[in-house]
């Protein structure tokens, strides 16, 4: 067979046995194989590194630093992204959510997904679940009832995703329907933790909401916290059934999630065909679904959420980190090659080819990047470790990555993370360490044997490859600090919004109040006004109120319209936010009043309903006229059906309002003010729900008067936990949590870019000194003047960093796009504080070239004279 020339001069030369010296001759020809030649270059390799400890220091930890960053986020990335999902027939997951106007809108209504697994075909399954915070009490055996987050879901629900009992059956149909429902199915570790695996556990009995249920299932621990959209795993699941979700009334909610298993062979798009043809016929028939369409998205799609962007923009930080370290690497191998050039002639003198030399710097540079990927998983680990750590403490809203990127980090790291780790070392070793070993092998024997030799051509190319690393690593680290730099911008814009109140000295807390004991609106008032007074009694305390939310979220979406305006089209109904508070809650909040006036106490169940609006609602619907003393009407008009509560409570009473508050924060922080009506619950009985909210006024730190508070509500009633207590001020920082987090990884990968580049400024520049002092000798003999010396050098490092920034700058446009999603008040290409970064790394450049400056100043004159 024809010998292929390329074999003569591509890979397979740099795996034979070739010829160094006498001794290897003569074992080669009697006989050496591969593998002794490939021993022989290891234990030498080892040799070698061991004799540079600083060399081998330096660029293990370099590399450990990059790939331990792209070790954790990619063993994030792909349990969040890439990996399937943990049940059985995956890929046929869906959810269904609805939408308007081309958005999405929530999971389609329960009696919509009844409707359309009635008549789907394309479909083998589709079910509605949800999860409700409880009170429960008899685990372990405790009476304490506990605030506790339950999955209200069918049996179908586990069905569909593949699981089954450890212990136990699945819900029945039967025990769907409401007054049948009174089954349990607890996880496998909360049947270890509180009931010490009891195999007995079956019959036992959970009280939840003072209602007992009976515990029929053992659960497997494979349901993650995601699927039911909370920051932990749900323990506790009880059938999904109620008095008010499946009724016609209910219609247009669409606040419940949703799970459906397509059919073997049928595609993503024939059953949303199917589907949109569906939501097209339930549009014609039902009000409430007037304008609303139909979409799938892949279950596996929907583990992240917000957060995947996020999660796009950490993988490619670190990517930048792993090319900024990799170039160091590169950049210290040509100088320490460069530095063994004689030792590598003599070498290439007693027979060594350069094939055989190249393969031996090869090998040193895989035990390297073997090493730093070793320490990289390391680092990986607690880096994960930490991740969990700053998990925040409490309960916050599962879309917060600081609560949700933890859900994906495993302790123990899986073979798919390892082999990543190994992967990146062996590329970083061969990509990055096969230029430098080419260059530096391209020998010019009697140059490099000769005492004294000075760098020729062979040396300039050495010379622009370094600096070719250095400008790279400069360029990438100010994309870094510039993306890092607009996210503190972004950061400190939200957290120097105005909230509208003063959030100190503010205790919130939540509580549930069942309809056990509390069957009807009479009964929550009582109650709320019989707690409302206690806590308001204590010395501390200035003011207490209960109500449905505070901000920076308020309340629900709710139509309403003015007696006397009309509408043409769906989309001109006014809208607001709604909240269903007591007669203290804008005191105790801090609300400015503008005009009018406040609730009082003869505003009662049977007065006259009043409300307090915001004066964005006033200018928004009121303009220039006075809202004072103007009626609005709660709900849709009739024949239109929106919203949780689109009929108010079945209020068929105008309200009048009565006063405007100043705007304040109740779509969020990063949201303009909404809307906002103040209505009182004791004025709207189909609206006093049992889920209360709890604000109170201290006069000192609120965390102190929690206990305090937490034992008037437990002597008023034993069995209603307080839940979710804390600061205001605590709770506007989880608004925030996302940005910080964010902000603290890419500034953290910023500052070891940067660090890193640092390093290679003051190396390549080092180099440069080091391979000119005879020169600078030179000219200080003939008179040059010190300055002049220090210029020719910083001047080096100057023009280094500014390519590097004209690098970065440039990638920083390229990048804008990807950034501006996450942003607030600020440009994703501002320029002033794209200038500020760009002169900020400049001035890091010319301190880099400050040591190195000061050694050339040191050179004698006089002893370059005498070696001359």
């Amino acid at each position: 067979m024809k010998r292929l020339p390329w074999l003569r001069f591509g890979i397979a030369p740099l795996f034979r046995p070739t010829r160094i010296n006498a001794e290897v001759d003569d074992e080669s020809a009697a006989g050496g194989t591969l593998m002794e030649s490939l021993s022989q270059d290891l234990k030498y390799a080892c040799r070698s590194l061991r004799k540079a400890p600083g060399f081998s220091t330096v660029a293990i930890l370099t590399l450990a630093l990059g790939i331990g960053a792209n070790t954790a986020i990619f063993s994030i990335v792909d349990a969040a992204l890439l990996r399937p999902l943990p049940f059985r027939d995956a890929d046929r997951l869906v959810r269904i959510l609805a939408t308007k106007d081309g958005d999405t809108v929530g999971g389609a209504s329960p009696m919509d997904m009844r409707d359309f697994a009635a008549a789907a075909q394309s479909f083998e399954g589709m079910v509605s679940y949800d999860r409700w915070r409880k009170n429960v009490s008899g685990i372990a055996g405790s009476d304490t009832p506990e605030e506790t987050i339950v999955g209200l879901v069918p049996g179908r629900y586990f069905e569909l995703l593949g699981v089954q009992p450890i212990l136990g059956r699945l819900f029945t149909e039967q025990e769907g329907l409401y007054g049948n429902h009174y089954v349990a199915a607890i996880s496998d570790r909360l049947w270890r933790e509180w009931f010490a695996s009891d195999p007995h556990v079956l019959g036992k009995t959970l009280r939840i909401n003072d209602e007992s249920y009976s515990i029929v299932a053992v659960m497997p621990e494979v349901i993650p916290g995601w699927l039911e959209q909370t920051s932990a795993p749900v323990s506790i699941w009880t059938p999904f059934a109620s008095t008010t979700v499946w009724t016609e009334a209910a219609r247009g909610d669409r606040g419940d999630y949703t799970l459906a298993k397509l059919k073997t062979g049928i595609s993503y798009e024939r059953a949303r065909s199917e589907l949109e043809t569906l939501a097209a016929q339930l549009a014609r028939e039902h009000p409430a679904d007037h304008g609303i369409g139909v979409t799938l998205e892949p279950l596996a799609d929907t583990r992240t959420g917000p957060i995947r962007p996020v999660l796009w923009l950490l993988s490619g930080a670190v990517a930048m980190v792993l090319i900024i370290a990799c170039a160091n690497l590169a950049s210290l191998l040509v100088a320490r090659n460069s530095a063994r050039a004689r030792d590598l002639a003599v070498r290439a003198a007693l027979g060594a080819s350069r094939m055989r030399l190249v393969r031996q710097l090869l090998l040193e540079t895989l035990i390297l990047s073997l090493a730093g990927g070793v320490a990289g998983l390391g680092l990986a680990w607690t880096a994960g470790w930490a991740l969990v750590r700053m998990k925040a403490n409490g309960t916050v809203p599962y879309t917060n990555a600081a609560n949700a990127l933890p859900q994906f980090w495993r302790a123990t790291p899986e073979a798919r993370v390892l082999l990543f780790a190994l992967g990146v070392s062996i590329v970083t070793a061969v990509i990055f360490g096969l230029a430098p070993a080419l260059s530096c092998t391209r020998i010019a024997l009697v140059e490099a044997l000769h005492e004294g030799g000075r760098s020729g051509t062979a040396g300039v190319a050495k010379q622009r490859f370094r600096r070719m690393l250095v400008v790279l690593e400069v360029g990438l680290s100010l994309v870094l600090v510039f993306a890092a730099s607009l996210l503190v911008e972004t950061t400190a814009r939200l957290q120097g919004n105005d909230p509208g109140f003063p959030t100190d000295h503010l205790l919130i807390a939540h509580m549930y109040i069942p309809p056990v004991r509390y069957p009807d609106a009479d009964a929550i008032t009582r109650f709320c006004d019989a707690f409302g007074d206690r806590v308001r009694a204590l010395p501390g305390v200035l003011d207490a109120s209960i109500g449905t939310g505070y901000p920076p979220v308020m309340g629900w979406k709710q139509m309403f319209t003015v007696p006397g305006v009309g509408w043409s089209r769906e989309s001109d109904i006014p809208t607001a936010q709604f909240a269903g508070v007591d007669g203290h809650y804008l005191r105790t909040l801090g609300l400015q009043l503008l005009s009018g006036r406040d609730f009082s106490d003869s505003d009662t169940a049977t007065s006259q309903p009043v409300a307090v609006v915001n004066e964005e609602f006033a200018r928004r619907y009121f303009g220039n006229q006075n809202a004072i003393g103007r009626q609005i009407h709660p709900g849709p008009p009739p024949g239109v059906a929106a919203g949780p509560f689109a009929n108010f409570g079945g209020s068929t009473t105008n309200i009048t309002v009565v006063g405007v508050v100043r705007n304040f924060m109740n779509q969020g922080i990063a949201q303009p003010t909404a809307p906002q009506i103040f209505t009182l619950f004791r004025q709207f009985p189909g609206l006093n729900f049992g889920f209360k909210d709890f604000v109170v006024r201290t006069k000192s730190a609120p965390e102190n008067y929690a206990p305090t508070i937490a034992r008037e509500l437990k002597s008023l009633d034993a069995d209603m936990p307080l839940g979710e207590i804390r600061s205001m001020d605590r709770h506007m920082g989880t608004q925030t949590a996302d940005k910080r987090f964010t902000t603290l990884l890419l500034g953290l990968f910023a500052g070891l870019g940067t660090i890193l580049a640092v390093v290679g400024i003051y190396g390549v520049v080092t180099y440069l000194v080091a391979q000119r002092l005879h020169e600078f000798g030179v000219r200080l003999a003939l008179g040059a003047r010190g300055s002049h010396i220090v210029w020719l050098v910083v001047r080096y490092g100057l023009l280094v960093g500014l390519a590097g920034v004209a690098l970065g700058v440039a990638g920083s446009l390229v990048v804008r796009k990807a950034l501006a999603r996450l942003l607030y008040g600020v440009s994703a290409s501002d320029p002033l504080t794209l200038a500020a970064v760009a002169l900020s790394l400049l001035f890091v450049a010319i301190a880099a070239s400050a040591i190195p400056a000061a050694r050339a100043l040191g050179v004698d004159p006089v002893q370059t004279l005498r070696r001359e």
